[in-house]
């Protein structure tokens, strides 16, 4: 795309619309705040992934493998339709790489016949000074999908990113520029898997940018009282502003993003020539052959939609049985039994508690089972912030004579908010009574 010949029309005005809105989601996104916290963060270190006001913690990723389902289904979906619209409208490699070569025209200068034949060492220098710019700021806002952008800039600015992070982000601005500046379309080419099982999700009425063969052929430029050559006058401009460099007219190949820019062309060289546009244009095979008209219900279509109305289902479902308090309890490794100085046995549990609420909550936790038995814990209650999970060590003391060494107690651990009792998750364990067994505690 920053070597293709420059191309004006309907649908590049449209591209340059889209490309400005997917640019600005892209950029602002990592701004933009929910209830105080980001609208899209992929914690890991705290082990959280924040999606528009949804928190989704590691016991729910089902939420997450739900949501890219319904993104792959959606892409299913609209190829089986609508051919690579993905591609050509909104494929990040697509949009960033039309940025990057609409910045290359502009300072080497570019006009409507192409690059020009000499171009100034000062304007190369200033080309690659620009583009290294704008891989950083789309470094910095790739890193700020992971790390907070209020965060990530005050360290930027103090110069005290922590290790990890600054290698993060000298990697993204470094891949973002090789990408966009060297490997361009050649990624679409080569290492897109995108390009290779399309064809599995195509069909015969699948809409795809092809050439009318039965008006363009024979291809030449028409003589004066002739009537048998086709409207093609094979003046190659279609070739000239294709990005990937392929030839339309051969038919549909594995290189063809669907830019459009072959039609745009294809169209201005038409209407000076007095021709009906759309000799290239969006159409189907039945349609360009002729056979019949296009089918939109289908059977490949309607499974994907099926498909993709079970997923948005249960997604659905699944948020609306979502509660918000969770609670995990695990036996500590170490001592799953000890005995006590005054002869009572103990088990230690390791609690994870998570507060998947917009606001910060204290929660009371309780032991309910037989008679006997004491919770010991370091806080009770315990403030939990918002979105947020804490780890808390508790004990459990039995009464000597308690309980059965041959066979567990069941306990059952129960944590309630404590201004609304009602939300409350209880959690049963077994209580291990190995009288003797275990090392001695105070």
């Amino acid at each position: 795309m920053l070597d293709a010949r420059p191309v004006e029309g309907r649908l590049r005005t449209l591209r340059y619309a889209a490309d400005a809105i997917l640019i600005a989601i892209l950029l602002v996104v990592p701004w933009l705040r929910i209830g105080g916290e980001p609208a899209v963060l992929l914690d890991v270190p705290n082990r959280k992934f924040h999606v528009f006001g949804l928190v989704i913690f590691p016991q729910e990723l089902y939420f997450l493998w739900l949501l890219l389902a319904g993104l792959a289904l959606t892409l299913f979906f609209a190829t089986a339709l609508l051919g690579r619209l993905w591609c050509g409208w909104a494929c990040p490699q697509t949009v960033l790489t039309d940025v990057f070569a609409a910045v290359a025209r502009r300072i080497e200068g570019w006009t409507r016949g192409g690059r020009p034949a000499r171009v100034a060492p000062w304007r190369r220098v200033l080309l690659h000074l620009v583009w290294a710019a704008m891989a950083l700021v789309l470094g910095f806002h790739l890193v700020a999908y992971f790390v907070p952008a209020e965060e990530l800039l005050a360290g930027l600015r103090a110069r005290d990113l922590s290790p990890t992070v600054a290698g993060f982000l000298a990697t993204a601005t470094l891949a973002a520029f090789v990408d966009l500046v060297y490997v361009r379309q050649g990624f679409c080419k080569v290492l897109c898997p995108y390009a290779r099982f399309q064809g599995v999700l195509f069909d015969r009425d699948t809409l795809v940018i092809g050439y009318d063969a039965l008006r363009g052929e024979p291809r030449g430029r028409r003589r004066a009282g002739a009537s048998s050559s086709g409207d093609c006058v094979d003046c190659g401009l279609c070739v000239a502003v294709c990005p990937s460099r392929i030839d339309i007219r051969e038919g549909l190949q594995l290189e063809c993003i669907a830019c459009t820019q072959c039609i745009d062309a294809c169209d201005a060289v038409m209407e000076k020539l007095g021709r009906r546009r759309g000799l290239i244009d969006y159409r189907s095979w039945v349609g360009l052959e002729r056979i019949r008209r296009v089918r939109i219900v289908r059977p490949r279509v309607v499974v994907y939609g099926v498909l993709l109305a079970g997923v948005g289902i249960a997604f659905a479902v699944l948020l609306g049985a979502r509660q918000p308090l969770d609670l995990q309890v695990a036996h500590n490794a170490t001592n799953l039994s000890m005995e006590a100085a005054d002869g009572r046995v103990g088990n230690g549990f390791t609690l994870h508690i998570e507060n998947r609420d917009r606001e910060e909550h204290r929660y009371r936790l309780s032991l309910e089972g037989p008679r006997g038995f004491e919770l010991v814990a370091g806080m009770n209650p315990l403030a939990v912030p918002a979105a947020s999970s804490v780890e808390a060590r508790v004990f459990v003391l039995a009464d000597a004579g308690v309980g059965s060494a041959a066979a567990p107690t069941r306990l059952r651990f129960v944590l309630a908010q404590e201004a609304d009792p009602e939300q409350r998750v209880a959690r049963e364990v077994n209580f291990l009574a190995h009288p003797g067994g275990g090392r001695h505690v105070p």
